[in-house]
């Protein structure tokens, strides 16, 4: 993705990027005829004229060139704030609606957050640099040239070698950067697999083995943050050292001709002043150039996020009356393996669910149960065969609309680190606090709700520690309950229920299903209860069974 693309992400963005690029233009000339008039004070000074006027000309412009570079940081933050969070949109809209091929959890999280984060001195810094650094400089050449057109002989030779010099050592620290940026995705990823994966390892022994990898790996990424850091310096340092021995190159030409007296002392002055001007945007492109590279390396990490974002309004006028009564479903000959295996999970499944049917599927665990639903939910598309709904094959429905049309109690439901109210109607924003009651009450989760200190205002917890499994599965029914969709998909929903909670959840939950196509995983009959047919789903196969 190029820097315009980047801008233009999000509207207004690239508009007040501009503007603050313009004033901050604006604040570089009002430096440099600030510099001018400096170098004409002190000449007059020199000859014995009056310096007031010199003195309020040199007040009139540094306050300008305050209120420039004052109003170029305002637009330039502002744009940066819009743009990092407009891009953190639609980097979690790309994800939600699978639009890509994932990545790691680890890298994910590094490019959502710290990835993101580092755009703020790429665009607020880098870019303004970059653009002044291709501008400033050619209004000092133009400057110096009326003054002393012997002195750009040495600015024509000594810019495009700056130029030359920063592209070289700045390749290097791209490179690092984009390395730096793949390692702190994999760390990301190791420390959580880790950390998931400490009661295992205290299981089996392995625990204090794994110190020594992190060890390992936190050096590994420690030498590479210090290499990006390393080059970073050393391009600043070369620049430094260039910069100075071509304005000491000025110096010294100027000098001689003054003594011969071929240049005047207020123009020699001038051309001498003015002469670092014209290498300060280059020395600041150094300084920023780490900055530039880490944010091209986030950029090249970057998916396709030029397509527009959903307007939820649009979503809701495209959905037709149709759209709210059951799905009718269809399973032609849907076959399912894992990528690089031989084995199928599914094999060759064949059935169709009336619209506004019950189904429970029936069978030990890992027989391919889930994989059936994540195919009707289009998370996984089928090696073989088709699935359609009213007739229509779920390839060619919209996604996202897709998606509104279903609700779903998973196998392991998650619980956010905030209130109940807030983790139930987690499916639907809009619901009332009555609305929320009722979905607790039909998933028989109002009692234990009332117990707890503040009620449906209390918190439970990250992952909801603060409950039992069997009343987070509760919260977990009660929000698939209050999405109200037309298709209910329910995986092992009263798996961590005591058999008489179970019962009871069945008892309230069954009117629910009845205004719904809904698909019931099960590992225990008790659920059949519901079922209007019952299926059995063994060694890949389906078959219909009566209980």
């Amino acid at each position: 993705m190029s820097p315009k693309e980047l801008l233009s992400l999000v509207p207004g963005v690239r508009g007040s990027h501009r503007f603050g690029v313009a004033f901050g233009f604006l604040g570089s000339a009002a430096l440099i005829a600030w510099t001018i008039a400096l170098a004409r004070s002190i000449s007059d000074l020199v000859e014995g004229q009056s310096l007031t006027p010199a003195l309020f000309a040199l007040a009139g412009i540094l306050v300008l060139r305050v209120g420039f570079r004052f109003t170029s940081s305002q637009f330039l933050a502002t744009s940066s704030n819009r743009l990092r969070s407009g891009l953190r949109s639609r980097l979690t809209s790309v994800w939600a609606n699978d639009q890509h091929s994932p990545m790691s959890a680890g890298t994910d999280s590094t490019l959502l957050g710290p990835g993101v984060d580092s755009l703020d001195e790429y665009v607020t810094k880098f870019l303004p640099a970059r653009t002044l650094a291709a501008l400033v400089p050619v209004l000092v050449f133009i400057l110096v040239g009326f003054l002393d057109p012997w002195s750009l002989l040495v600015l024509l030779f000594a810019g495009p070698m700056l130029i030359l010099l920063l592209a070289v050592i700045g390749s290097r620290t791209r490179v690092l950067s984009e390395q730096r940026f793949r390692e702190l995705g994999w760390l990301r990823s190791f420390y959580l697999d880790m950390v998931r994966g400490i009661p295992t390892l205290k299981v089996f022994g392995r625990a204090t083995e794994s110190i020594d990898t992190i060890e390992e790996i936190s050096d590994r990424f420690s030498r590479t943050t210090m290499s990006v850091l390393r080059t970073a310096f050393q391009t600043s340092l070369v620049i430094e050292w260039a910069a100075t021995a071509a304005t000491a190159l000025v110096a010294v030409q100027i000098s001689l001709r003054m003594v011969d007296g071929k240049i005047s002392f207020p123009a020699a002055l001038t051309v001498l002043m003015l002469t670092p001007e014209f290498f300060a945007p280059l020395r600041n492109l150094a300084v920023e150039y780490h900055a530039g590279q880490t944010g091209n390396a986030v950029l090249a990490q970057l998916p396709d996020l030029t397509f527009p974002l959903p307007d939820p309004t649009s979503c809701v006028s495209k959905l037709t009356p149709s759209s709210s009564r059951p799905p009718a479903i269809r399973f032609d000959r849907v076959s399912f393996r894992h990528p690089g295996t031989d084995q199928f999970v599914l094999d060759d499944v064949s059935f169709s669910i009336a619209s506004g049917e019950t189904v429970v599927l029936l069978g030990p665990s890992g027989v391919g149960k889930t994989t059936l639903l994540e195919l009707l939910q289009g998370t996984r598309e089928p090696t073989s065969g088709q699935i359609t709904i009213d007739g229509s094959p779920l390839t060619d429905l919209d996604h996202e609309l897709w998606r509104r049309r279903i609700t779903s109690v998973p196998q392991s439901p998650f619980m956010f680190s905030t209130s109940v109210h807030d983790n139930v109607a987690l499916s639907n924003r809009e619901a009332s606090i009555s609305e929320i009651i009722g979905a607790l009450d039909l998933a028989c989760a109002t009692e234990f709700v009332a117990e707890l200190p503040f009620g449906i205002d209390s918190a439970i917890g990250e992952e909801g520690t603060t409950l039992s499994g069997g009343q987070r599965q509760r919260l977990a029914i009660a929000r698939a309950v209050l999405r109200d969709a037309p298709l209910a998909l329910l995986d092992e929903f009263t798996a961590h229920l005591d058999p008489e909670t179970e019962r009871q959840v069945i008892d309230s939950i069954d009117g629910f299903l009845s205004q719904r196509t809904a698909i019931i995983v099960a590992h225990r009959e008790a659920t059949a209860t519901l079922a209007d047919r019952t299926f059995r789903l063994e060694q890949g196969r389906l078959i219909e069974v009566s209980l």
